[in-house]
């Protein structure tokens, strides 16, 4: 009886927690000056502080992730290949999308309780 107690304690602490908050697909598509973004990071920030943010690889120009419903602040990284560097012996990236998008994004996009949500970003935004 005492075991159940615990892991029902346990089950509560994570729903109050937000750890078990359901999500919701969001799809989309990311382009960098009319061209797809082959490789990068699209990161949704929920407004509800409570609840933690989701972080989806952009493949192709394509993304695929799944987000707590409600308006989320959305960052965008991605990176090109320099080639091989022979003196770190190893293949060199560059980050190239501005800060403007990422670490000081002013991007939003408000999930929707449904997993038809489609967020596509055309950067630079104009």
């Amino acid at each position: 009886m005492r075991r159940h107690l615990v892991a029902l304690l346990a089950v509560a602490a994570l729903a109050v927690s937000g750890c078990g908050a359901r999500t919701y697909k969001v799809t989309g598509a990311v382009t960098w000056q009319g061209k797809e973004v082959e490789d990068g990071q699209i990161t949704f920030f929920p407004e509800d502080g409570n609840l933690h943010p989701t972080t989806a690889k952009i493949v192709n120009g394509r993304y695929e992730a799944r987000v707590p419903p409600g308006r989320c602040k959305v960052e965008i990284s991605a990176q090109r290949d320099l080639g091989y560097n022979t003196a770190m012996h190893q293949n060199v990236k560059e980050s190239y999308i501005p800060a403007e998008y990422h670490a000081l994004s002013k991007l939003t996009f408000d999930v929707q309780a449904n997993d038809g949500n489609v967020a596509d970003f055309h950067l630079p935004v104009k």
